[in-house]
């Protein structure tokens, strides 16, 4: 009898779901505004480093997370600016990236989208591919 093998393969990332989000706000006025208009729980952690190959010093950008128990929903608000330069120098037009870990559908997601944009302080959101971004920033949902 032949012997059956199966093959577990496991991607590097976890899939997530990516938003844009143009705004001349803090970081921190940014999480307020997706608190207090979405009901979400954005705290401050700590800042993703980042070392670029032309230059000696490490790029700091701020990271908010949330986690929603009863969605089973984590986000991750990366800020695409420091004071020295840009997360994603492609996507200069955006200030902030939101991950979105978990099930979310579509209708969701665009409620979602309508929600933030309906706010004031916020210019503009999208979605965006994950792939289409190609510096490699992968967050873990933590």
């Amino acid at each position: 009898m032949k012997k059956k093998v199966h093959k577990l393969v496991l991607s590097g990332s976890t899939p997530y779901k990516l938003l844009g989000i143009s705004s001349h706000e803090n970081d921190y006025r940014i999480s307020w505004v997706l608190n207090s208009n979405l009901g979400l729980k954005f705290k401050k952690a700590g800042n993703l480093k980042i070392k670029p190959v032309k230059n000696s010093d490490f790029l700091e950008f701020s990271v908010f997370r949330s986690h929603d128990e009863d969605k089973l929903i984590k986000m991750n608000l990366v800020s695409n600016r420091c004071p020295d330069g840009f997360l994603v120098s492609e996507m200069k037009n955006i200030d902030f990236f939101l991950q979105v870990f978990g099930e979310i559908s579509q209708e969701q997601l665009d409620s979602f989208c309508s929600s933030i944009r309906s706010d004031k302080l916020v210019s503009a959101v999208f979605e965006i591919k994950p792939e289409r971004v190609k510096k490699t920033w992968h967050l873990p949902p933590e």
